[in-house]
């Protein structure tokens, strides 16, 4: 998995800046609502970072138990919880075993990829076969492999602004033949500069087809966008919906 130590206490206000503007909590929330609506449902956030995705969950209605290897990472999530039902848990996600299952697993913005070889993922997706009820889904938040490749290999910067008095440089460099993906970032503000990273490793539809399988899983849904749009060739995310083979499918399922 992704070293946790590099979310440390140096970056973890840059981090949580970061995830704050590009992870795309609401919207999470927004296509997992579309196949189970999460009013009253228990939800298994893994990876929850500072609690972007998971607040955006409780929003919507859920109860939400929220797993992370970085404590710096929890420590801000639970300074911002307010009344939220979000209950925190330090970990490797890998290696759960509540005593209870949920409505709903999320895995939000490429946190699937973090698992860096494919035992890792299997593994993974063995977790959240564990802990999924009966009629309950997986949600595999996935950029779209190709997004990776579009700059050939070439290193690819942009820049976003952080308020009034920050800007974070996002610079990702792909292998195509490791299927590795690193992306560096830069907070700049007048006076401090903090940079921390993440290395992730893709996985194709094929590919997650098959480890679900081995794992326990089927895939059910692939949605292109957080609007629950169909998944095609121009597709700029890979949103992926898990199941137990032969559970029901309703979205109104297993409360």
């Amino acid at each position: 998995m992704s070293d946790p130590s590099v979310y440390d206490e140096a970056a973890i206000e840059a981090y949580d800046l970061v995830s704050s503007m590009l992870s795309p909590g609401a919207g999470l929330a927004a296509w997992v609502s579309a196949h189970r609506p999460l009013d009253g449902l228990d939800v298994l956030d893994l990876g929850c970072g500072t609690g972007v995705s998971s607040f955006a969950l409780a929003e919507a209605g859920a109860r939400v138990v929220a797993v992370d290897a970085s404590r710096p990472s929890l420590d801000v999530l639970e300074k911002n919880r307010l009344d939220r039902t979000v209950e925190a848990v330090e970990g490797d996600f890998r290696e759960l075993r509540f005593d209870s299952a949920f409505n709903v697993v999320t895995l939000s913005r490429n946190t699937f990829f973090l698992a860096q070889e494919q035992e890792e993922k299997i593994d993974l997706l063995r977790v959240i076969a564990r802990h999924l009820k009966p009629g309950g889904a997986a949600f595999l938040d996935c950029t779209d492999p190709a997004e990776f490749l579009r700059t050939g290999g070439d290193a690819h910067s942009v820049t976003y602004p952080l308020g009034r008095e920050r800007m974070v440089t996002v610079t990702q460099t792909a292998d195509r033949a490791g299927q590795e993906v690193l992306s560096i970032f830069l907070v700049q503000s007048a006076s401090t500069l903090t940079a921390f990273h993440e290395k992730a490793t893709w996985a194709t539809l094929a590919e997650i087809r098959l480890m679900a399988r081995i794992a326990g899983l089927e895939v059910t849904a692939v949605n292109g966008s957080y609007a629950a749009e169909p998944y095609g060739a121009t597709s700029r995310n890979m949103l992926v919906v898990l199941e137990l083979p032969g559970e029901s499918r309703d979205a109104g399922a297993a409360r």
